[in-house]
This record gives C-alpha cells, sequence and structure tokens, in this order.
C-alpha cells in the first residue's frame, strides 16, 4: 500500500491528477472541492506517480516523494518525429564489431535511460546482466554452443565455432541481458520494450547491436548456463543484445522495407 498526501493549501483545484491516475486513487465531490483519495485507492496505487509528475504545485506525495524530486522536462531537448524515424531506420542489426571495448560509463548511460521504459501496472520487474569483456563473452558462448552440441542439424554452426568464428555473438566484445522471476506476468513483453528501448538508445550512441537470440533459446532450457550467469532457478532471461562498437559495417542506405499491413476499423 502507497503512502499519499494531499496538501490541500497547495491544491489548486485543476483535477489533474484524477485524469492522470490509472488506479482510480483519487477523486473529488465537485470541481470546487480539493483532491481526496478515493475508498481504497491507497491499495491500488501502483507508485507509477504520474500524480506528482503532472501536479503544477507539488501538492501530492506518494511514499514520501512528490514534484520536488522531479526532473523537470524540458520542452527544448525533445526529439521531433522526423528525428526519431531516422533512427529506427538507420538502425541496423550489427555482426561485426572493432576491437575497441566498451565503456563502462556508455553501459551505465544507456541503462540509466531504461529506468523509465513501461512495464504492465508499474512493476518494474527487468533485471540486468552485463558480461563485458571479450573472454567472458567467449566463454559463454563456448557454453551455449555446448548446448548445441547436442542436436541435430547444427553442424554448419558447430564447425564454425571449431573453426575460431563466433556465430553466437558475432564477436561482440559485450553481452546485455534482461531477466525476471520466471513466467511472471507480462515478464516477456516487459524485458522486450526494455531491451528495444536500451537497443535504439545504443544506438543513437552510434554503438552497434543485435539481438542474441541463440542465446536467448539456450538460457530459457538450460540451467547449467544460468548457473554460471547468477541466476537462481526461478529467474529467467527474456531478451539480450550483443553489444559493441562498429566495426566495417557503415550502411549508408536505407534498406527497402514493404508496406504495413493494417486493417482500419
Amino acid at each position: 500500500m502507497s503512502k499519499i498526501e494531499i496538501d490541500r493549501f497547495k491544491c489548486v483545484r485543476c483535477g489533474r491528477c484524477i485524469l492522470s491516475c490509472p488506479s482510480r486513487v483519487f477523486m473529488r465531490k465537485s470541481s470546487l472541492d480539493c483532491a481526496g483519495l478515493a475508498e481504497g485507492g491507497a491499495e491500488r496505487c501502483i507508485s507509477c506517480n504520474h500524480c506528482i509528475a503532472i501536479c503544477p504545485v507539488n501538492a501530492i506525495s506518494v511514499n514520501g516523494l512528490d514534484g520536488a524530486d522531479c526532473d523537470i522536462f524540458t520542452e527544448g531537448v525533445f526529439p521531433r518525429l522526423e528525428h526519431i524515424i531516422s533512427l529506427v531506420q538507420k538502425r541496423r542489426s550489427i555482426r561485426t564489431y572493432s576491437g575497441v571495448p566498451v565503456e563502462r560509463y556508455q553501459i551505465e548511460q544507456l541503462l540509466n535511460a531504461v529506468r523509465w521504459s513501461p512495464t504492465a501496472k508499474n512493476r518494474l520487474p527487468v533485471r540486468w546482466l552485463i558480461i563485458n569483456g571479450r573472454e567472458k563473452v567467449v566463454e559463454l558462448g563456448g557454453l551455449v554452443i555446448n548446448w548445441f552440441r547436442l542436436l541435430k542439424g547444427m553442424d554448419e554452426m558447430l564447425e564454425a565455432w571449431d573453426k575460431g568464428l563466433d556465430p553466437i555473438f558475432r564477436g561482440a566484445p559485450c553481452v546485455v541481458a534482461a531477466y525476471t522471476e520466471a513466467n511472471a506476468a507480462w515478464a516477456a513483453v516487459d524485458c522486450a520494450i526494455a531491451m528495444q528501448t536500451f537497443d535504439y538508445c545504443a544506438a543513437a550512441m552510434r554503438l552497434g547491436t543485435c539481438w542474441a537470440g541463440y542465446f536467448i533459446t539456450v538460457a530459457q532450457k538450460d540451467h547449467d548456463i544460468n548457473k554460471w550467469l547468477g541466476l537462481s532457478r526461478n529467474e529467467e532471461i527474456y531478451a539480450s543484445l550483443m553489444l559493441g562498437n562498429i566495426g566495417c559495417e557503415s550502411y549508408q542506405k536505407i534498406p527497402p522495407r514493404p508496406e504495413v499491413k493494417v486493417k482500419w476499423l
């Protein structure tokens, strides 16, 4: 249950907290009244903090936080639509990386950004694993390959690995993974949203990424890999990216894509 306080001396009766709340925490009898807590409102609160972000006079606090604890949104730095479209179009899956390592501060900047990725009911379940350093990534790749050795039809991949190539992580110096408790509600969606946010932010930093599908598949099946990663049996990886400075893959053109398939109702 959240601790919600409303300063009636500050409240200007705008009603924005009522309109912004997804959980019907607030109510008022008329437009002349200050906002108050609806019955059971504190129990329904999901601590999304929309109310403290939208209140123009810092009249609301949730669990000890109020508008003074919020960073101020700067209109002047808000990207235009064409900038976002350009970022989406220019982002490519990179499979050739330079030998330059990814600096820790770069990864920390990206992780800071994904704190605002939306999650179902604001549960914020996503946790992160960073495997940074080529030696560690190669060791992890070897564990993934060992699992594939048990399957049929993987000869080409195994042959490439045995020749010193890296069909798992493509030579990336860093692997990023998002995980939650296994079978948590909306876990796969929450992790995918967070990782896609990380992905586009990395592209904005001119870093290369590629979704690590082989690793995700094996990590969800092989407990030994999760043990190596320090995960418990009730934790599961749902999204992962290779990350690194781009090598010789320099794209000057945006590849064509088919028109979206849509039904208008």
